[in-house]
């Protein structure tokens, strides 16, 4: 049976799309999924169009059926996409956060198999009586590697599909180690051992790195979230003030003095609720880069400040309302 996604998307998109959904361990049908998302494109589209509804009353007769028709298509594909755009946010997030979890044990869990191995056991036995609840994620996906075993898939065929299931190069790398040292016949105990450790090292080595740039975490911060809006208030506060000012002056002898300066002009030239716009959408911006570089710093990664991005924001516009208050009481104070 054909489905809907099968007329716009290639087997190649599906195929990988699906894969991307058993990465962020998601297990409804791409189909379903799909379906929801385009009911929900549907009620969005005509809220959007409900939010613009006062601008089609200066039609009449067909010109409003055909604006209506109109407008509501292009809402619906531009909602689609910000839909599509959400999506995919949420799907590299849960990926990502699931990587993180399997990283955060995979250290614990290689030490297990090194025991087992030491103590006699083949590198599957090994593997398979390591799992543990605690392990989470990493458990479940061994249990998949168990079960390909048993249905029978070779060792390290399952192993490598398992590491290539996510985007981490200790995981990929700790798999490649395992697999040619039990080929090789080696001590496969010592070897893991040994990449349990040296995983142990780089997580610690990137927590002291972390801690290091504190510094520069409080700088970024504190231009983010305080003096961006400071100034922003500030200014919005003597546009305010100008415009007062101006507006007390008589210009009607200026057109008899010869200058080139446009003194009739003068604060004119921006209005303040229109600033005030301007001054959101740049707090909005200044949040959510100052997110993403903080997170760069310390993690090394921007997915890890994806989350505080709206904290950032949220932030970064409150103490501009509230410093534009301050200022408000201030220059009230001072008779301006």
């Amino acid at each position: 049976m054909n489905r809907i996604e099968r007329f716009f998307l290639t087997g190649q998109i599906l195929d990988s799309l699906e894969n991307n959904l058993k990465s962020a361990g998601i297990e409804k049908e791409l189909h379903s999924i799909i379906m929801r998302l385009l009911i929900i494109n549907f009620v969005l589209s005509f809220f959007v169009l409900f939010l613009f509804f006062k601008s089609f009353l200066e039609y009449r007769g067909v010109e409003l059926v055909i604006s209506l028709i109109s407008y509501y298509i292009i809402s619906f594909f531009l909602s689609f996409v910000v839909l599509i755009i959400l999506f995919a946010v949420y799907i590299n997030l849960r990926k990502y956060n699931r990587k993180k979890q399997i990283e955060d044990v995979l250290p614990d869990y290689l030490q297990l198999v090194a025991t087992n191995i030491g103590s006699g056991m083949t590198t599957d036995q090994a593997l398979w009586y390591a799992v543990r609840k605690k392990f989470g994620i990493l458990a479940n996906e061994m249990e998949l590697v168990a079960k390909k075993m048993m249905g029978g898939v070779d060792l390290n065929e399952a192993l490598m599909d398992f590491s290539n299931k996510y985007d981490s190069d200790i995981l990929r790398k700790s798999m490649v180690l395992l697999i040619e040292g039990s080929d090789a016949g080696g001590e496969v105990a010592e070897l893991i051992g040994k990449i349990s450790w040296n995983i142990k090292d780089t997580q610690l080595m990137r927590k002291e790195v972390s801690a290091d740039v504190t510094t520069y975490v409080i700088f970024i911060a504190f231009a983010g979230l305080i003096a961006a809006p400071l100034l922003f208030a500030l200014a919005h506060r003597i546009i305010i003030v100008m415009a007062d000012v101006t507006s007390k002056m008589d210009f009607s002898n200026v057109a008899s003095v010869g200058t080139k300066l446009p003194i009739q002009n003068i604060g004119k030239g921006l209005n303040a609720d229109d600033f005030k716009m301007f001054s959101y959408a740049c707090l909005t911006i200044t949040g959510l880069f100052s997110s993403m570089i903080i997170s760069s710093v310390r993690k090394g990664n921007i997915k890890e400040g994806v989350k505080t991005i709206p904290v950032f924001i949220i932030i970064a516009v409150v103490l501009f309302l509230v410093f534009s208050m301050i200022l408000t009481y201030f220059f009230g104070g001072l008779g301006m």
